[in-house]
């Protein structure tokens, strides 16, 4: 089943073809500081300084990562056109196994082929429901090679919840969960 992933390839892009909006989470860069309202441990504002953007490619399209800290806390901010203007941010530190949302290999392959909105998974109460798995490649640094992947993703109802499993070649499965958060929470200050 995964005997095609993992390939690498090539992007058609140069780094000056970001795509540049009005959304300023979309403009940051390495050493900028993304600030979001209301999202530190202490309901405070939380101030990550941006040491990561990278890339990623699939059948669904295409979405970019800002990988930051905020102290000793680490974050990545995430953006896909494909979900409007939702961001998701992730704080874990580590990624978890799949026995944590209560997932195994065969459970995972069983909901790839019947690929039914259908399927859900459980999370500390809350139900995640699939929505679909795919290929994709990661750009490291938004640099030219990419490296492949196999994602699931599963969404709350409402969406503001994602569950996303990713399998790279010769590394165990990883688990990451995010929740979604308005732009407008949102806002760069430039290096």
């Amino acid at each position: 089943m995964f005997g095609s992933l993992f390939r690498k390839r090539k992007s058609n892009r140069s780094s000056s073809d970001v795509p540049q909006t009005i959304d300023s989470v979309r403009t940051a860069t390495v050493g900028d500081v993304v600030v979001i309202r209301g999202f530190s441990p202490t309901l405070e504002d939380a101030y990550i300084v941006i040491h990561q953007l990278n890339r990623y490619e699939s059948s669904r399209g295409e979405w970019y990562d800002l990988i930051g800290s905020d102290g000793e806390r680490s974050l990545t901010v995430e953006w896909h056109d494909e979900y409007g203007q939702t961001l998701f941010v992730c704080v874990q530190e580590a990624p978890m196994a799949l026995s944590a949302v209560n997932l195994t290999e065969a459970e995972l392959v069983r909901i790839d082929e019947e690929h039914s909105l259908d399927n859900h998974i459980e999370y500390k109460g809350e139900w995640f429901f699939y929505r679909n798995s795919y290929e994709a490649f990661r750009f490291a640094e938004n640099g030219d090679d990419g490296a492949g992947f196999f994602l699931w993703e599963f969404f709350t109802r409402n969406g503001d919840g994602l569950i996303s499993v990713v399998k790279e070649e010769e590394s165990p499965f990883e688990v990451y969960i995010s929740e979604a958060l308005s732009p407008e929470l949102v806002s760069v200050f430039k290096k």
